[in-house]
């Protein structure tokens, strides 16, 4: 940024700037999120998908909630985080989280959130009112479709300020999807946004950085920007053309370095990329790269192969750690430890005695709640959309399945899905309890227990699909009501949190105990462990210490 001081004539501006991107910059590793999205015909049913991963710190627990859609009394005032703005006449039902972000509304449209490091910071004094969870649960609440919605969360934040960290929201709908990327603005009391569309047959990921790049300012639909973007743009010092005729790369002008250590952000996307879009266009991407903003290693979307992605594929990849590349993290190294686990915990306050880090996987242990949104255009909205949610590590848990329509239903979120702690086990019933036991209970020896912890995925996934289309069928033909699909789900939810309990003591069961199968031979056989060092064999008894028999 010392560079830029030059241009700008404020050094000690620039300075001060500086100083506040690297507190940002570290505060953002511990609240960090993976975020993915496939366009209508990228997908093998036509529908559209988001995904999302809330990655904090391992002290907060999921629990997800429903917001039913209300009409409002003339002159009521919503409140948000830093004040209140004029309610709406009617708002519509939606899905969220505690302390969380809104995923998806009655109408199909879901969102997804992933916190990005921005030039600009936000200043509660300066008067700006409104967050990113605001602008989550507000754009929902007030949009029947992605573009509406972008529409809807850019010009309150425009006009009401925005006081949060740079943030992205995937927005899609039945039809289409969208990266919206917001920060605060120069004068931190209003602020700058961009939205790019997704092509059909594309598939994004954002991880943590922003990733739109050159915006066209005559292609309107495919581009949607706040009004003050350009005098925003020079003020970072890092633009100086005309927009009409030199293009804009939101990116390199607005975004503050990678979050914590090269690699953070890029590798997921890198990652996501393998996992959805067309092997071809993924086998052009690099794998390293001098830095992130101004290499530009990779584009916002890519071309995925037509019809490949699926509920199951957004799910697999909301579970990678790498596994069958090179950053692998279960591969047989001392960091995996005997049991090649992928999972690696924080460095806590020993990160400041050695300088490292491990590579950073979509799935990780600190994972608060983890879902894919699924929109389908051909089907009624209430069952249409879908919320596949979990929570704690996804490549340890479930995604349940839940229709929008419950949000207006009167029928319950349940208990083990509404109503957990981290004071509490909830044995039996907890969803983020069952979830966090399984992962917990697979560190023991994860390489083993990983193919049965997998098989159990696949048999409650599939039961999950078996029930949506039955679902689907007996809605459309009036053989069942929405109360009775609704009900079907919830049960559905409370089975698979009681098959995931018993999966824990399956474990327990089937591979607790040393004597199950014991170390690898790859680890014994490294020196660090020790093994080769131990105790040699016992030595033969020399035959001078044999007793002679007596002569009588």
């Amino acid at each position: 940024l010392t560079y830029f001081a030059s241009m700008l004539k404020q050094f000690s501006v620039c300075m001060l700037l500086e100083v506040a991107l690297v507190i940002l910059q570290l505060s953002t590793e511990g609240q960090a999120c993976t975020t993915l999205a496939a366009g209508r015909s990228a997908t093998s049913t036509g529908a559209v998908f988001c995904a999302h991963s809330n990655d904090g710190d391992g002290d907060t627990v999921g629990n997800l909630l429903k917001v039913p859609s209300r009409a409002w009394k003339k002159g009521t005032e919503r409140k948000v985080s830093g004040g209140s703005i004029a309610q709406v006449p009617i708002t519509n039902g939606y899905f969220t989280k505690v302390g969380g972000y809104a995923s998806t509304n009655e109408f199909q449209v879901g969102l997804a959130e992933s916190t990005c490091v921005s030039v600009f910071e936000a200043n509660a004094s300066a008067g700006a009112i409104l967050n990113i969870v605001d602008l989550s649960e507000l754009g929902l609440e007030r949009a029947t479709n992605a573009r509406q919605a972008v529409q809807v969360m850019g010009e309150l934040a425009t006009t009401h300020g925005y006081n949060d960290a740079g943030e992205s929201l995937l927005v899609v709908d039945t039809v289409e999807g969208y990266i919206f990327h917001i920060l605060p603005d120069p004068t931190q009391s209003s602020a700058v946004w961009a939205a790019q569309r997704i092509p059909d047959g594309h598939v994004a990921v954002v991880a943590n950085s922003f990733t739109i790049r050159t915006i066209n300012f005559t292609d309107q639909k495919n581009f949607m920007y706040s009004a003050n973007i350009q005098a925003a743009a020079r003020q970072t010092g890092r633009y100086h053309g005309n927009p009409e005729r030199d293009p804009l790369d939101f990116t390199r002008v607005f975004a503050g370095p990678e979050p914590g250590r090269k690699y953070y952000s890029g590798r997921r996307m890198w990652e996501g990329y393998r996992h959805l879009g067309a092997p071809a266009a993924h086998a052009a991407l690099p794998t390293t790269y001098a830095e992130y903003v101004s290499s530009a290693p990779y584009p916002a979307t890519l071309p995925a192969t037509p019809g490949s992605v699926n509920v199951s594929g957004m799910m697999h990849t909301m579970r990678s750690y790498y596994q069958d590349t090179t950053w692998d993290l279960s591969r047989q190294y001392m960091a995996s430890g005997p049991a090649s686990t992928p999972d690696r915990w924080l460095a806590g306050g020993n990160d400041s005695e050695v300088d490292g880090a491990w590579e950073r996987p979509i799935s990780l242990s600190r994972t608060i709640v983890s879902y894919v949104v699924e929109c389908r255009l051909w089907l009624p909205r209430e069952i249409g959309g879908i919320l596949w949610y979990s929570n704690h590590a996804a490549h340890t848990s479930l995604h349940i399945p839940f229709p929008v329509g419950m949000v207006n239903a009167d029928v319950d979120i349940p208990a083990g899905f509404a109503n957990n702690s981290l004071q509490r086990m909830d044995r039996g019933v907890g969803f983020f309890q069952a979830s966090k036991t399984v992962y917990n209970i697979a560190q023991l020896r994860f390489h083993d227990m990983i193919g049965t912890i997998r098989a159990a995925q696949d048999l409650v996934d599939n039961t999950g699909r078996a029930l949506q289309a039955r679902a689907d069928t007996n809605y459309t033909s009036h053989a069942a009501t929405l109360h009775d699909i609704v009900s079907a789900y919830a049960a559905h939810a409370v089975a698979s949190v009681r098959a995931w309990w018993d999966l824990s003591d399956t474990l327990l069961l089937e591979f607790g105990d040393s004597f199950k199968g014991g170390y690898p031979t790859w680890f014994l056989s490294d020196p660090q462990v020790g093994y080769l060092d131990g105790p040699p064999p016992a030595p033969p008894v020399p035959p001078s210490t044999v007793q002679q028999p007596s002569r009588s």
